[in-house]
């Protein structure tokens, strides 16, 4: 994988001297951290800015060289890996990694989108209703437990899964998010919640064009 700044010259030349060949050859080498499809989403794979050698290149670079060469396929992913760090790196960067106002604008409210559809999803699996799953471990604090205490847990892993920026496509280890505290959760629930989140990053992807206008 060529670095960033060799990556970024070749495809302006091959888009100024019209070269498709050329073109289509350093879209393959990105295609693995810009996925096109679900399937994509490898866990083991490097995602976004993280495939190129060398310097790693901002987020908000990798966005406005692709939105600048109608890079179509790769969009999604690219809006997604500039939004998922927050405002902060959206906005407080330096001027390699300006984004243009319009692509700023489509980038906050896509996040905003996925921060809203985060936080209801992630709170609905993690804290649901005494009545959407019943479990009957009798040490488990699962969601049919009335106390305040169980209650307080579950909106707090809830919160923990949310965070700053977004993580809506990124895989679900409750252990990791408790720092290896179940929260006397038993087993079954906590591979509940982690298989429902898997649900949830499939709908996020398919969301993605959407939520930054790049459907027709």
């Amino acid at each position: 994988m060529p670095d960033f700044a060799t990556f970024s010259s070749l495809l302006r030349i091959a888009a100024k001297y019209e070269l498709p060949a050329v073109r289509s050859q350093l879209l393959e080498v990105v295609r693995d951290g810009y996925p096109e499809t679900f399937e994509g989403l490898v866990p083991s794979k490097p995602l976004g800015e993280r495939i190129f050698s060398g310097r790693t290149p901002h987020p908000n670079e990798v966005l406005n060289l692709f939105v600048q060469q109608k890079l179509t396929s790769a969009l999604p992913m690219a809006y997604y890996m500039a939004a998922r760090r927050g405002l902060r790196s959206l906005m407080n960067t330096p001027a390699s990694a300006r984004l243009p106002p319009e692509t700023l604008q489509v980038a906050v409210e896509g996040l905003i989108a996925l921060r809203e559809m985060e936080l209801k999803e992630s709170h609905r699996l993690i804290c649901g209703s005494p009545t959407s799953r019943t479990c009957f471990s009798p040490s488990c604090a699962s969601p049919r437990t009335v106390e305040l205490r169980a209650s307080d847990v579950r909106h707090e892993v809830a919160d923990r899964i949310v965070g700053s920026g977004t993580k809506i496509l990124q895989v679900l280890s409750l252990s990791d998010v408790c720092g290896g505290d179940g929260h006397e959760f038993c087993e079954n629930c906590v591979e509940w919640w982690e298989r429902g989140h898997a649900e949830v990053r499939k709908k996020a992807w398919a969301a993605l064009p959407g939520v930054f206008g790049l459907r027709a």
